[in-house]
């Protein structure tokens, strides 16, 4: 059982406090510094950025920065749109290269089925073939002309119209040849 004294607030006599209540006195208050500070510290660096902001938005809204951006959206649809046409015109290019049409290639053929002694006056090369006016200087050659001409790839039908000598003292031989070719696509421009 414990004795009361009813006199100690007489007598003068302070009571000690409890190491307990001290040390839970100094946490609290550590708390509390500790929140109070990291709040401080947060509000500071909350107000740092929202300046940063306001001056960066500052800065992209100037007349500037808005002149450029717009320049830039306009470059990058010019962009887009020559994307779009080199798309196009890449796709037109190989069809082209990959397709046998008249051309350079053909000619090349051709010239190379020439045999010595013919030569040409006229060639002319449309989307329905080739018609070529020819000298030669005999009837073997023009002979030997056909013949190589027919086994051309590209080449479907052969008809000479008409085989004329003549009358001057050279004795040459003119002639006119007339090539249909294989796979000739008409439309091409469709």
């Amino acid at each position: 059982m414990n004795d009361f004294n009813f006199f100690d607030a007489y007598t003068g006599v302070k009571k000690d406090f409890k190491k307990e209540y001290f040390y839970a006195v100094i946490v609290s208050a550590s708390l509390v510094l500790l929140i109070i500070f990291t709040y401080a510290f947060n509000y500071f660096n909350i107000s740092k950025l929202n300046s940063e902001i306001t001056n960066i938005q500052q800065n992209l809204n100037s007349k500037e920065n808005i002149a450029k951006l717009n320049e830039i959206k306009n470059e990058e649809k010019k962009l887009a749109i020559m994307n779009k046409y080199y798309g196009v015109v890449s796709n037109i290019s190989e069809g082209i290269n990959n397709k046998d049409f008249v051309g350079s290639k053909v000619m090349d053929k051709i010239n190379s089925c020439v045999p010595e002694g013919v030569t040409f006056k006229v060639m002319t090369l449309d989307a329905n073939g080739v018609q070529i006016q020819a000298e030669a200087k005999d009837r073997e050659t023009i002979a030997v002309f056909e013949r190589t001409l027919r086994n051309l790839d590209f080449v479907k039908d052969i008809h000479i119209d008409i085989i004329n000598s003549s009358l001057t003292g050279n004795k040459k031989f003119t002639f006119s040849v007339k090539c249909n070719l294989k796979d000739v696509d008409n439309y091409e421009g469709n």
